[in-house]
């Protein structure tokens, strides 16, 4: 249970501020003395003292012995506890939610998956409260942020949590911040589940000197989410990472967007499919023609995943076209915005090392060797929670703030 503390705290800007600083170094540090605080943050030893004592006494840290001493008296040492509260986060992936609650930490401690028998909004806004319930009904209420992240797919305004369009979903305008907020009580924060998504990696995947990320999702279409100074950037009107319509080719075929040549027409689970389809017509071939001789209409992205990974020679030739285009798109990436990693992540990422693989060598061919050197294009490791876990830490940002200063969920 969060015991607050009862004396009377100062809510002052300046306050929050300096509380921030120090929450967030006993999150990194995890076991830190006071002394070394006050070196990391700058702050006064009384400073930090008064804040150590607020937070010992609501439970947010414990002592945990004491530490080495080159003089004097042993500092004592301070241990965060993750599991003093928890966050919920929730991602949306074709016909079904992912839901997660996490400590203050990221890990997640619960989860719950909701399928949704159609693809209206009401109806997958109505999966979404039965499975927050269910997960809420396995916590402590007391310990629970009282906000939700969320992440569906599509343009999504943050500002007011509405999905502007999400084509796969045939949504368009979709209040679905509004409504989680009407209908459970809590304040809720949308992200698209790629921005959501590199969040997570952010956080869980990335090294604590990990600055700058790209994350990239590759499935049913393209995004990236985008972290530049350890924020997440989401440009003027919440839009920036649509890196699924960056033009490819310019004569390419037609998206639904209008324009021609898209990476997701090109690299998609669809565009898989039909490349692999194509090919089998010009190389009716190997492990993969066998399979689907007769009911090409059949195969999935991910039997041609599959079969490249067990060296089918057309599957692989698609597979490392489909690595060239997405080797074109990350060269760019790394050329105008110069991260340490870029995690190619979402179901086909995911199901592929050979394309990671491809995908890194190929980038050499499209990126200037300088800010290459400073990249490293790995996969993601977090898998089909990874935006749930983004959504999730879309609270954890605010989590000095909330233990503090809001109530507790208690619905």
């Amino acid at each position: 249970m969060i015991h607050r503390p009862t004396k009377e705290r100062p809510n002052s800007a300046s306050r929050d501020v300096t509380r921030s600083r120090v929450f967030e170094v006993l999150s990194v540090y995890d076991r830190i003395s006071r002394p070394r605080i006050a070196e990391i943050t700058g702050l006064s030893r009384a400073t930090i003292s008064v804040i150590v004592d607020e937070m010992l006494e609501s439970g947010l840290v414990t002592q945990s012995g004491s530490g080495s001493s080159s003089g004097g008296r042993p500092p004592t040492i301070l241990q965060f506890c993750p599991s003093a509260a928890y966050a919920i986060g929730a991602s949306l992936y074709d016909d079904n939610w992912r839901i997660v609650a996490t400590d203050l930490s990221s890990q997640v401690v619960a989860h719950e998956f909701e399928a949704i028998p159609d693809r209206s909004a009401d109806t997958a806004i109505d999966a979404l409260v039965r499975g927050m319930d269910r997960l809420r009904n396995r916590l402590d209420p007391s310990r629970v942020l009282p906000v939700v992240g969320i992440g569906p797919p599509g343009l999504v305004d943050m500002d007011h949590g509405i999905v502007k369009s999400a084509v796969d979903l045939g949504w368009k305008e979709v209040a679905i911040g509004p409504e989680i907020e009407r209908r459970t009580g809590l304040h809720a924060l949308v992200a698209n589940r790629s921005k959501a998504g590199a969040l997570a990696v952010l956080w869980r995947v990335a090294k604590p000197e990990t600055t700058n990320l790209v994350y990239v999702s590759i499935g049913t279409g393209v995004a990236a989410g985008i972290i530049l100074d350890r924020e997440l950037f989401v440009g003027t009107n919440s839009s920036a990472g649509e890196l699924g319509h960056m033009t490819i080719i310019p004569d390419g075929p037609l998206c639904e967007c209008g324009n021609r040549g898209c990476l997701q027409q090109l690299v998609s689970e669809q565009a898989i499919g039909n490349a692999a389809r194509l090919a089998l017509r010009h190389r009716p071939e190997g492990q993969l023609y066998e399979a689907h001789e007769h009911h090409p209409e059949l195969l999935t992205a991910f039997d041609v995943l599959d079969a490249a990974e067990q060296g089918d020679p057309v599957a692989v030739s698609v597979i490392e076209e489909v690595a060239e285009y997405l080797a074109i798109a990350v060269g760019n990436l790394v050329n105008l915005l110069n991260p340490q990693i870029v995690v190619l992540g979402g179901p086909i990422a995911e199901a592929s090392p050979k394309l990671i693989e491809s995908v890194a060598s190929f980038v050499r061919r499209h990126a200037m060797a300088y800010p290459l050197s400073a990249a490293r294009i790995i996969g993601n490791t977090l898998g089909p929670e990874t935006g749930a876990i983004g959504a999730a830490v879309l609270v954890l940002q605010h989590s000095d703030r909330l233990y503090f200063e809001l109530p507790a969920w208690t619905k």
